[in-house]
């Protein structure tokens, strides 16, 4: 039967006229539990099956290795001093690795107070209470954010505590125990409604910051149509036909015990919204799985509960998911609803399932080099080769600009070796050598070591400082730091693998840390910066915040899947490369989704926002930033999404967009730069549009930023199609 038909059949029933619906609804109930004597005289209730962690369902990869770092590292093993904070999830979970960058971390971080995004909603998890808000904006010219404010606060007396007690990269429950009740807040991503699961019945307590201005119980439902003076309807549902009546100006109570309530925001300019919402009330979902294979198809699984049948699970579609996901059953009558991360798109179903386009990408560029390209990089080469330092100690200290520093000489050497110049190509690898040793043998002041408690590997300063090395020791950026090592370590597997055949394990050790595709590696978590709902990575590590998750540079971390990418092909990983390649392009897509702006296709953030700039500087959960965190300077927040220039940048900046947004930004932006490294990043960006004028713009640099140099900004230009 067609959704609206079944819509159409609901609201029948919803008014009490008996139809077919009634038979493709019936469902053995589930087990009854019992009721307190102090409520005996209620009818027995049937309650939603105990949530329980849910597992973690991966493509079946290798791990990268499966050495234990003590092994590999010996002493340079230590314990961070943030520790995991076993009062807020369940120590049975801490046995392996515990996620530094999920989209529920803020669950575990400080007093693990900080609301989290489940889009469409933000919800916060207290002692005595769940505290949901949906998502309204506050629009400005430089951000754009969603407002919080306790739209409803489901209380949880007799409670002393709780916990996250199940996790997955799709979903997180958080158990609340007390001496008098137990209950659980399976928190999914992109769950229409947020649901909280009594162990023992209880009578519903809700309380609003907004009054309530309307209670239309729907009869013989337990649910309940609720009007706030904030503008917003709600649909307020529980398991057993309970009637919900007003308390005071601002709460609801429940006629009898109930054991789970679901509150979803109803959009009242959609007149089918509410027979949609009673259609997905009984099938609740408490986690999901994820599968990628080599034709980079993602399938995700989500797992329910309750009495509704799978197929009548109700999910909300982020804008990249609505651009790709195949056969999907979509519920347009339900409205469309408002995140900082576009408006979201209702689907019907248990699966969703979309195929990336992967696009050609290697070590080289997308055209072959012309002879004469090849004479003019050969004296470029052969200079920046040559001022390659011998002596370690003038390198950058700290991991993030070593990395820079060490992979601007690897693509040296890789442009080296593609137009003939040997001799400039060896000087290039041995001088990486012997950058790179220190810090694999961890010789240099600040090495790296493994981290026990969090499982990874952190900087010495970043270990004792949560501020050095830009939080590295907090497992800020990781993606991004390690990045510039693996691709140099890549571009050695090519040109020196001999050396690297030595290395190996101790290299591994850097890729298993930010992107390791395996749950079978008990030493490092599962993919720790990417989120699969979201289709992009998030950089903020142990850092809680009341935006939530967070990331500033997308070509970064593009660079860091295509370091692991050609890491894995160069040293014969062939199922890893092909699994990181699908995460790469995802990546790549969902940057340019929700990181560009002035795209004629692109609606996602409001006109006020959008209409000013062209780039998002800081993506968060809850806000979109124009902004960095290191300056205001409009070449830093635009050039920070477009370094460093490698073959992979062809991902991202795409030539319809650049001259889109070239006359009315970039040009300018370029022209007033205050430094000249900065001017040929925002330069070099035009290069996909018209690469003799980039030439001429770029032809008198001589300041390049640290990851960059002569012959690879020619090399990029030459090297487009």
């Amino acid at each position: 039967m067609p959704l609206s038909d079944r819509i159409r059949k609901l609201a029948e029933k919803f008014s009490g006229t008996p139809t077919e619906l009634d038979e493709q609804q019936s469902r053995p109930a589930l087990p009854p539990r019992r009721t307190p004597a102090s409520n005996s005289s209620q009818p027995q209730q049937t309650l939603p099956e105990r949530v329980v962690a849910q597992p973690q369902k991966y493509t079946p990869v290798s791990p990268w290795s499966v050495f234990n770092p003590k092994s590999i590292l010996g002493s340079r093993v230590g314990t961070n001093s943030y520790r995991i904070n076993h009062d807020l999830i369940c120590s049975s979970l801490t046995c392996k690795p515990v996620p530094t960058n999920a989209w529920w971390q803020n669950l575990i971080l400080e007093l693990g107070d900080q609301p989290v995004v489940t889009t469409p909603y933000m919800v916060k998890c207290l002692d005595s209470a769940v505290v949901v808000c949906a998502q309204t904006p506050l629009v400005q010219e430089t951000y754009v954010a969603a407002i919080w404010h306790d739209d409803w606060r489901v209380h949880i007396d007799g409670c002393s505590r709780h916990s996250v007690t199940a996790f997955g990269p799709l979903s997180a429950t958080v158990e609340y125990t007390g001496e008098t009740m137990a209950a659980r807040v399976p928190l999914v991503r992109g769950a229409a409604f947020v649901t909280v699961m009594f162990d023992t019945p209880v009578q519903l307590s809700l309380s609003t910051v907004h009054a309530v201005i309307g209670v239309d119980n729907c009869s013989g439902r337990g649910a309940a149509v609720v009007k706030l003076n904030s503008g917003t309807t709600w649909l307020v549902s529980c398991d057993n036909p309970v009637q919900l009546q007003q308390s005071g100006i601002s709460g609801l109570v429940s006629s009898g015990p109930v054991g789970a309530v679901r509150l979803a925001l109803v959009n009242d300019a959609c007149p089918q919204a509410l027979p949609a919402l009673l259609l997905a009330k009984d099938t609740i979902p408490v986690g999901g799985t994820i599968d990628v294979t080599d034709e980079a198809l993602f399938t995700l699984r989500w797992i329910t509960q309750g009495s509704g049948l799978s197929d009548r699970l109700l999910m909300f579609a982020l804008p990249h998911h609505q651009q790709s996901l195949a056969n999907a059953c979509w519920v347009d009558d339900i409205g469309r609803y408002w995140t900082s991360m576009g408006h979201v798109r209702a689907v019907q179903g248990s699966q969703w399932q979309w195929t990336e386009t992967i696009e050609p990408l290697g070590f080289s560029g997308q055209s072959e080099l012309s002879e004469e390209d090849k004479v003019v990089l050969r004296e470029l080469v052969q200079t920046d080769a040559n001022m390659l330092p011998e002596d370690c100690g003038v390198l950058p200290p700290d991991p993030y600009f070593f990395g820079k520093a060490v992979a601007r000489a690897m693509r040296i050497a890789l442009i080296a070796d593609e137009v003939g110049d040997i001799a400039s190509c060896s000087l290039a690898i041995e001088r990486a050598k012997s950058w790179l040793a220190p810090w694999l043998d961890g010789t240099n002041p600040d090495y790296l070591l493994y981290d026990d408690e969090w499982k990874g590997m952190v900087s010495s300063r970043g270990l004792i400082d949560p501020s050095a090395d830009f939080g590295q020791g907090r497992y800020n950026d990781h993606h991004f730091h390690y990045g510039y090592f693996i691709y140099a370590a890549a571009a050695l597997a090519k040109l020196c693998p001999e050396w690297i055949e030595e290395r190996r394990e101790s290299i591994d050790l850097l890729a298993r840390d930010y992107c390791d595709p395996s749950n079978a590696d008990e030493y490092f978590p599962f993919m720790r910066c990417f989120d699969f709902y979201e289709g992009h990575s998030v950089a903020s590590g142990l850092f809680a915040f009341g935006d939530s998750r967070n990331q500033e540079s997308t070509s970064e971390a593009i660079n860091a899947y295509y370091a692991a990418y050609l890491y894995a092909q160069a040293t014969g990983r062939q199922s890893i490369a092909r699994y990181i390649r699908a995460i790469l392009q995802l990546e790549a897509r969902s940057s340019r989704v929700y990181w560009h702006l002035g795209d004629l296709a692109s609606d996602v953030y409001p006109e006020t926002f959008a209409r000013g700039r062209a780039v998002v500087g800081i993506l968060w959960s809850s806000k979109a930033d124009f902004a960095t965190f290191f300056g205001a300077n409009p070449e830093f927040i635009y050039g920070i999404q477009f370094l460093p220039y490698t073959p992979a940048m062809a991902l991202l900046l795409k030539r319809q967009w650049v001259a889109d947004i070239w006359p009315k930004f970039l040009e300018q932006v370029a022209d007033g730069s205050v430094t000249e490294s900065w001017r040929e990043i925002i330069n070099l960006a035009y290069a996909v549009v018209d690469k003799q004028v980039t030439k001429d713009r770029t032809s008198k640099v001589t300041e390049h930023d640290d990851g960059n140099s002569a012959s690879n900004s020619y090399y990029w230009i030459a090297t487009l199609k």
